[in-house]
């Protein structure tokens, strides 16, 4: 007992110590008030824990359709510290130092048998979780942190039951893991892709390959289902597509398009960007994939070492690092890129693949050489990885005495139909009424505003054009029919709140008279904001 206490007491003690720090860092940030977590990171865990879903109407737009889960511990979070908001930004930053602490273990397995493992580990450490794509989400409701750590954690799983292959749970358990990272965040799934054929090379290994392999299977669609059979079902049972609104072209949701939903604007538009796209944004700041601007170049050195690995892998020169560690990170690694970029190409959605560049790039090093060369090129490429260094910003408020503050707090009766006129909003349900039914997520044309605001409307609506393929208007049309209590408009656009064309769509008019301004210091766009009592047309 005593010498497993002495093995993993350090081990525990530099987790609880990182995870502070991260706490810590976080708080310096500021709370987050990032887009998504305005729009649906808030709403969506109120709707699923109040019976919401499917009485609401598309209050997040068509985010309200994605899975809760991931958001209930922000949301458990934010509502237990509303009157401490430090504290949210505080425990909202530990899933980061958990990540460290992961990657840190995971790289001194790696480098277990290297001249310096515990300092490998550490420079790889450092390399990857400093990278721009998560260090711009430490402390940020986007979840990638998190799930990034599932991912990882079953990537170690696998790897090491493959050198001691009679211990199997530990593929089940990886499988298991995620495929409940991929239920509860779809972005996931290219992992569990790369997983898989990480498993494949070295099936054969096991005493039973064709039985270890369908039982990870099994343990990975149970994993998925676990997390998002539920949601899956009710988006069939609502929306005709258990995936909606993605791979509509298969399932034929009426409310969208038969369409593929993706989000293009991020992809490499020509050949040379497709071949060597992270060294787009190694140099110079851009925003090729991300909203804001970011300069990293650790993806680009996460790729030119990737190719030495496979040089070094063919010639079996890897120094002090096994096969079995260097050929799964290999194969994990690049099928994990090829399928992000072709999928998605947001740096957001990379966590994954920064948290592990670090030991690639590392790995190198130590497989050149096992002397002190190794460990000054590995110092070498650290200071290149830190050269022009910009992450992006998703906003950050500073603390108040209350996670939202508003100088005067709108009323709104429990019977009320309340219409969140433009994104972002929905984070506002819970905070007013939450007994009230709320709608939202309708795209205001620029053409509908009256003339002096249609340039900033227009602005404003600068959205992707696959929105415009949604079909909510009717199922919203009919909910306000139906309705026989009191109806109100909330809209971040004023003073252009008011828009008679763009009421007149759904039945409804009203006028300025009836609008109140109101402040809240969670917003994106503009800290004024009003509410509207609105009335139908007859």
């Amino acid at each position: 007992m005593k010498k497993t206490l002495r093995f993993y007491l350090p081990s525990m003690l530099l987790l609880l110590l990182l995870m502070v720090l991260s706490g810590l860092y976080s708080v310096w940030l500021g709370i987050d008030v990032n887009f998504d977590l305005l729009n649906y990171h808030l709403y969506n865990p109120y709707a699923f824990l109040n019976g919401k879903i499917g009485q609401d109407v598309f209050a997040a737009g068509v985010h309200s359709t994605l899975n809760p889960l991931p958001d209930l511990y922000l949301y458990w979070v934010f509502f237990t510290f509303f009157n401490s908001p430090k504290w949210i930004g505080f425990f909202m930053g530990l899933p980061y130092g958990v990540l460290i602490w992961l990657v840190y273990q995971l790289a001194r397995d790696v480098f277990r048998h290297t001249m310096y493992p515990k300092t490998y580990a550490a420079m790889a450490a450092f390399i990857g979780c400093s990278a721009a794509g998560i260090m711009s989400q430490v402390g940020t409701s986007t979840n990638e942190i998190p799930l990034g750590v599932l991912h990882i954690l079953a990537f170690w799983l696998v790897v090491r039951a493959l050198q001691n292959t009679q211990r199997t749970y530990g593929v089940y358990v990886a499988a298991l893991l995620a495929g409940a990272a991929a239920g509860l965040k779809l972005t996931g799934a290219s992992f569990c892709i790369a997983l898989t054929v990480v498993l494949l090379c070295y099936i054969k290994r096991f005493e039973k390959p064709w039985k270890v392999f369908i039982l990870y299977a099994l343990c990975g669609a149970g994993g998925f289902l676990l997390t998002n059979g539920y949601f899956m079902w009710q988006n069939f049972s609502l929306y005709g597509n258990p995936l909606f609104p993605y791979y509509n072209q298969i399932f034929h949701s009426p409310y969208f398009d038969n369409f593929n939903v993706t989000e293009s604007h991020f992809f490499p538009t020509n050949w040379l960007q497709w071949l060597f796209y992270p060294f787009f944004w190694a140099f110079t700041p851009t925003t090729y994939v991300a909203e804001a601007e970011v300069q990293d170049s650790r993806l680009a050195l996460f790729i030119l070492t990737l190719l030495v690995w496979v040089v070094l892998i063919v010639k079996n020169r890897l120094g002090g690092i096994k096969k079995e560690w260097a050929i799964p990170l290999v194969v994990y690694c690049a099928i994990g890129y090829v399928i992000w970029l072709v999928q998605f190409s947001i740096l957001r959605y990379a966590a994954v693949l920064e948290a592990l560049c670090g030991i690639v790039i590392i790995g190198v090093c130590a497989a050149v050489s096992q002397r002190r060369w190794g460990l000054y090129l590995a110092l070498l490429l650290l200071g290149v990885s830190m050269w022009g260094y910009q992450a992006p910003d998703w906003h950050h408020e500073m603390f108040l005495k209350q996670a939202v503050f508003f100088d005067e707090k709108p009323q709104i009766e429990d019977d009320s139909l309340v219409f969140f006129m433009h994104l972002p909003s929905s984070y506002l349900a819970p905070l007013l009424n939450p007994n009230a039914t709320y709608m939202g997520g309708f795209v205001s044309k620029p053409e509908e505003y009256p003339e002096e605001f249609r340039e900033t409307a227009a602005q404003r609506n600068n959205i992707s054009a696959q929105y415009y393929r949604f079909h909510f208007e009717d199922l919203q049309r009919a909910k306000i029919a139906q309705h026989q209590g009191p109806i109100y408009i909330i809209s971040v656009d004023w003073p252009m709140i008011v828009n008679p064309a763009t009421l007149a769509r759904f039945g409804l008019k009203g006028t300025r008279e009836n609008c109140k301004r109101f402040v809240t210091n969670f917003t994106v766009y503009s800290t004024d904001l009003a509410i509207c009592r609105v009335e139908k047309i007859n």
